[in-house]
């Protein structure tokens, strides 16, 4: 694989987007949703017999033709809407491979490699970043970079950096960032592992994408090592590159991003012609004026490793986490969903793929995600171009994203309410994970348990936390030592929270 991805690449980073190219690609395909959504259909579902959709499909008694004509009638997020009501979604943990897909009286038992593109001629992969298992594998195409690069290109533009010295400040998934860079002819001036060893594989493997890039002219940065807890010494890094090259990105966690703007003001450094793009949290209003206090601007970044970048921020963003959805790619629709199955209910997120190169196909997949959907016409470029769609608020209701790690609720239940009452006494209701930030945008996780167990040792009790979290393949034990890194997670001697309509759930997100 690293062979064909090393011989392709020097074709694809020479062959680089302009502007009017990327504003012509996303224009193209803005005029041909309903084309896009049928071809992917047709030939990634239809016909692919091993396809899961098919299944739901069949059980719902849809038809491709009957497909086509609720498109063509009543446009693609009402047909979509129809065919969930049938029956043909997928939830969070069918498509992760997690639990069976339950529609009336059927069942079915789906794999993860069942949703890949059976299309797709894999040049790399790159993992979610799971918690539970390794990750879901998502095979990633050279001609999806391309496709993505369009969407980069446009959004940078709309915010006056198109051609702004980019730098990465995350895992395995800076690749990606690097690629799509690269063929906009702007590639990242360096990309740093904020946690963990870089292992040998992967720094033989970038060395050889270094050299060939290298030698077609536009040269992928190498990772290097940057420790998520120097904070103060990012941003003096930041404010270096500021001053040698007029102005610095930086795509990192939000949460990251937070701690150096935080650390800048402490030391009275400006980062004034800084920009950090973040992913991977909320980007809420508390880390947006943290951010705006160290002279620099927060961007936001929505996406999922499955689907890539889902939206970007609003040159005249209202909310903090304002971003443009991207509908020349996906197509998106909201159903009311209970969280765990009998908690509180939200409008969840059920994303669809358009684009023939996605490497994961998806039909109305929960994301895990929530929040508010709305047409708005803020008059940026992007607006102009027919992105009126607007996603804020975005919050999980299946995961929790703190400090760039993601576990989710099914690696927390067993902990709560198993573990720690066993080991510690009380009820399964008596602790609870509360996630929320502190009045600086800082993330802050809180273990609350409750008074009425008496003394209890919370040194142990976050100990045990902490280790039983480790425990297990996939990113587990990184996610739980950067919380311990970071002094993420506290522990409060408080009755857990309740919810609206009276209940107690394990994972609480406390309002932002």
């Amino acid at each position: 694989m690293l062979g064909c991805l090393a011989a392709e690449l020097p074709g694809f980073v020479r062959k680089q987007i302009s502007r009017e190219e990327a504003l012509r690609t996303l224009s193209d395909r803005l005029a041909h949703r309903e084309d896009l959504l049928l071809s992917s259909v047709r030939d990634a579902v239809y016909g692919h017999p091993g396809s899961p959709y098919l299944q739901l499909l069949k059980h719902a008694g849809c038809e491709y033709g009957d497909l086509e004509e609720g498109v063509r009638r009543d446009g693609i997020e009402h047909t979509l809407k129809r065919l969930a009501d049938e029956g043909v979604f997928v939830e969070f943990d069918e498509f992760k491979g997690r639990s069976e897909a339950r529609r009336g009286s059927r069942s079915f038992a789906f794999r993860e490699e069942d949703f890949d593109n059976p299309a797709l001629s894999t040049r790399f992969v790159m993992r979610s970043g799971g918690t539970r298992s390794p990750g879901t594998s998502v095979r990633v195409s050279l001609p999806y970079c391309a496709d993505l690069a369009a969407n980069t290109a446009v959004a940078l533009d709309a915010h006056g950096l198109f051609d702004a010295p980019q730098a990465i400040w995350m895992f395995s998934t800076g690749l990606m960032f690097s690629l799509r860079m690269a063929k906009t002819g702007n590639p990242p001036v360096a990309w740093f592992f904020p946690v963990g060893s870089i292992t040998g594989k992967l720094r033989t493997a970038m060395g050889v994408l270094n050299t060939v890039t290298r030698l077609a002219g536009t040269a992928l940065p190498a990772p290097g090592y940057f420790d998520i807890a120097e904070y103060q010494r990012m941003a003096n890094w930041l404010a270096e590159q500021r001053d040698a090259l007029g102005s610095i990105c930086l795509t990192c966690y939000a949460s990251s991003a937070v701690r150096v703007a935080c650390s800048a003001v402490e030391s009275g450094l400006s980062l004034e012609n800084v920009y950090f793009i973040t992913l991977g949290e909320p980007f809420t209003e508390a880390k947006r004026q943290s951010i705006a206090r160290s002279g620099a601007r927060g961007l936001v970044h929505f996406g999922m490793t499955e689907a890539g970048m889902l939206g970007y921020s609003c040159p005249m963003a209202g909310d903090a986490d304002d971003v443009h959805f991207w509908r020349d790619a996906y197509a998106l629709i909201q159903r009311t969903t209970s969280v765990g199955g009998n908690g509180p209910e939200v409008d969840a997120f059920h994303l669809t793929s358009l684009l023939p190169s996605a490497p994961k196909t998806l039909l109305n997949v929960v994301t895990g995600d929530y929040g508010k959907v709305f047409r708005r016409r803020c008059g940026c470029t992007l607006d102009k171009l027919g992105f009126v769609d607007h996603i804020s608020k975005i919050r999980s209701f299946e995961k929790l994203s703190t400090e760039g790690m993601t576990f989710t609720q099914t690696d927390l239940i067993g902990l709560l309410e198993d573990v720690l009452p066993t080991q510690f006494g009380g009820r399964s209701t008596d602790y609870q994970l509360v996630e929320g930030e502190t009045g600086t945008g800082k993330a802050r996780l809180v273990l609350r348990i409750h008074p009425c167990i008496g003394p209890v040792d919370e040194s142990a009790v976050a100990r045990v936390f902490m280790e039983k979290l480790s425990e297990g393949g996939g990113f587990r034990p990184l996610g739980a030592a950067v919380w311990q890194r970071l002094e993420t997670l506290t522990v409060e001697r408080e009755e857990p929270a309740i919810t609206k309509a009276g209940k107690i759930l394990p994972f609480h997100l406390l309002s932002h």
